[in-house]
């Protein structure tokens, strides 16, 4: 060994006993300091509340007040499972149709009310209300509720359905006040403004500005570890946009902003007293092939692998999030239970979409730059909404089909017009949208034949008898494994066939202030979900004894 060679060694075991030291030095730091109870947390968020009832949420602020003000009797913990929430336990007999919850005791209302049976069989009649058509309609028709005892509750399905346990995470509402309103009366109560909630924050004060929250002193879910939530105080503050929200954030007005666009992220990330947080979430972009058969364009397999296959979705994923997703090879990414890992998948390459072309005999036979065969042109149109994001993949799609010798065409909407008008009616060649799958990953309005009309989600027009008996299956068992491996040939189905291809899987971006602590990353079934610990975020913080 050479006197360089030494040196260089020497040089090297100096800098990793040095990087060790400042390790061990920043854990010691970090281990000397613990959460302390106090301080404010103040949010920007899009919009004005509306109503603070869960039931009639009508806007996005009534939806975050809901996850933090309200609670269910189960709920989802970081994993996507459902686990036990207001109830302590609870069981399934007869195979699934029977449901049996026992409520905390320790579970109260922020008027020191218990939290009993009653309360869970009110909320439920008032889903069950013909007039009601929010998210748990399906969920609990034709179900059964009744009060077993004061803290037991019992639910009968008319028959087995796998997705009821991500049901009983609807908000619980307090009969001893609301229990003799009516749905249709909801919207006319004083409960609006002033709600009474059994979760980790409180509703203080409302005004045009924001609305103050306090921390519930005796919150149920801190314990045995602790009795209440370490801050004090939350804000929502309200704000046009989270554009407006951001430049508060940058100004110090706030401590955090959710839901921000790709570039608005760009922009938090330059903050340097701010943290940036890329949450996975269970929605995805597609494009969806129109495959009845009007639209004889889609209707050869080879055709629909190769536009899979052209289509750079690592580029399209760039351009519409800046790179802040998954690409997706299936209909839930593979954080979920129900990810199938053996699926077809498709790896960009213009020979060989060209080539599948080929060999189906799809040719340019008359020079004109698009492929035909019996007479049927490779040539169709995308229908998308008119954002940004959206329009910029659509053209970066129809640029890699041409490539192929295809010729598509792009038309964008505004959104409104794009559900009612083209999506509804199913008046699309391809149709590419957002969906957001919150809760349970249940296909089955996505691919099920009596889907295939509006108000299903069969975009495609797509479905086959095994895929509906699987489907159906699938919803007669509450058992994840079992579920899975009925999916399972649906999904390789789906990856095989091609009648939607799918693009990306989004990021949920939320930036907040350095200072903010205790947040940890979960996928998100919905926006709201961002707040799923939010008794354990702190602002301050003591010496350890």
């Amino acid at each position: 060994m050479t006197a360089r060679d030494k040196f260089i060694v020497v040089a090297l075991l100096t800098l990793m006993v040095v990087v060790s030291v400042v390790t061990i030095a920043m854990d010691t730091r970090e281990a000397r300091v613990v959460p302390a109870y106090g301080g404010t947390y103040v949010e920007g968020v899009t919009g004005v509340p509306q109503y603070l009832n869960p039931v009639i949420a009508a806007t996005d602020v009534d939806q975050d007040i809901a996850r933090l003000v309200f609670s269910g009797l189960t709920r989802f913990d970081r994993d996507g499972a459902i686990v036990a929430d207001l109830a302590s336990t609870f069981r399934t007999e007869t195979e699934g149709k029977v449901w049996t919850f026992e409520i905390r005791p320790d579970a109260m209302w922020h008027d020191g009310q218990d939290v009993t049976a009653d309360d869970v069989v009110y909320t439920v009649k008032l889903l069950q209300d013909r007039a009601y058509v929010g998210p748990y309609a399906d969920a609990f028709r034709g179900v059964t509720v009744e009060r077993v005892g004061a803290k037991t509750v019992r639910f009968t399905l008319p028959d087995v359905y796998g997705p009821f346990a991500a049901s009983t995470t609807v908000p619980i509402l307090p009969s001893h006040i609301l229990g003799g309103v009516p749905y249709g009366e909801l919207a006319r109560q004083q409960f609006n403004v002033h709600p009474i909630g059994t979760g980790p924050f409180r509703v203080m004060d409302v005004d045009l500005r924001q609305i103050v929250l306090g921390r519930n002193e005796d919150f149920y879910r801190t314990r045995p570890a602790r009795p209440r939530p370490y801050l004090e105080r939350v804000i929502l503050r309200f704000y046009p946009d989270p554009s407006e929200a951001l430049r508060a954030l940058a100004r110090g007005e706030i401590d955090g902003v959710a839901g921000l666009s790709t570039g608005d992220a760009e922009r938090a990330r330059t903050l340097k007293s701010v943290v940036l947080y890329s949450m996975p979430t269970n929605d995805f972009v597609a494009l969806f092939l129109n495959v009845r058969p009007d639209h004889a364009v889609f209707r050869d397999r080879a055709v629909r692998q190769a536009i899979v296959t052209a289509i750079d979705r690592g580029r399209i994923l760039q351009l519409a999030t800046d790179g802040r997703g998954t690409v997706a090879d299936e209909f839930v990414p593979p954080t979920s239970w129900a990810y199938v890992k053996d699926v077809r998948k498709y790896t960009y390459s213009v020979e060989d979409a060209k080539r599948l072309l080929e060999d189906a005999d799809w040719k340019d036979r008359d020079g004109d730059g698009i492929r035909e065969k019996g007479g049927v042109k490779l040539a169709f149109g995308i229908s998308t909404s008119g954002e940004p994001s959206r329009v910029a993949a659509a053209r970066q799609i129809a640029s890699d089909l041409n490539a192929i010798g295809m010729k598509v065409e792009v038309h964008s909407q505004p959104f409104a017009e794009l559900v009612e008008a083209t999506a509804r009616q199913r008046t699309f060649d391809a149709l590419l949208v957002g969906i957001s799958v919150s809760g349970d990953p249940d296909p089955y309005s996505f691919f099920h034949s009596t889907e295939a009309s509006d108000p299903g989600h069969n975009f495609s027009g797509y479905s086959t008898l095994p895929i509906d008996r699987n489907l159906e299956a699938a919803r007669r068992t509450i058992d994840e494994g079992a579920r899975r491996e009925l999916y399972a040939p649906i999904f390789r189905t789906i990856a095989e066939e091609v009648p939607v291809v799918y693009l990306y899987f989004s990021d949920y971006l939320y930036a907040q202030d350095r200072a903010v602590q205790g947040l940890r990353i979960a996928p998100l079934t919905d926006p709201r979900e961002r707040f799923w610990n939010v008794e354990d975020w702190y602002v301050r913080t003591q010496p350890k004894r």
